[in-house]
């Protein structure tokens, strides 16, 4: 149950994060320029055109991290929590595409910072993944 509620928790924070990235754009924009030029306003420096498509990206992004984390909830509060092996599987799939893909593309783009935040989120994952795979393998 302990993993359970962490993994529960964290979904409900990539929930409030997307939120935030979609209704506080601003306050988000300024976390993301701070992780990736570690300067909070760098954003401010595109003009206008580029500053509405930064502002889209950010929202849409942020609008799938909430329908993700929602879909993490579904299968913490249904499959998983009842054992079946399928929920766990799926979200352990999810989180390794999400992780190889983001983390690829990141790192081809030259976005290191990005692909540090993902190892800490993926680990928020994959740690209490590794902690319950013995229950639901066994035999």
């Amino acid at each position: 149950m302990f993993w359970w509620k962490w993994m529960a928790s964290v979904s409900w924070a990539i929930i409030a994060a997307g939120a935030a990235m979609v209704f506080l754009p601003e306050a988000a924009a300024g976390s993301i320029s701070q992780l990736l030029y570690f300067v909070p306003d760098r954003f401010s420096e595109f003009d206008e055109q580029a500053a509405r498509y930064i502002r889209f990206a950010h929202s849409v992004v942020g609008a799938v991290m909430a329908g993700w984390g929602v879909s993490f909830l579904g299968l913490l509060y249904g499959p998983f929590r009842n054992g079946s092996r399928n929920g766990w599987i799926t979200l352990a799939a999810s989180v390794t595409v999400w992780f190889g893909l983001d983390t690829t593309v990141s790192i081809l783009l030259g976005f290191w910072q990005n692909a540090v935040l993902n190892f800490i989120i993926a680990d928020l994952y994959a740690i209490p993944l590794a902690a319950t795979y013995r229950w639901f393998f066994r035999k």
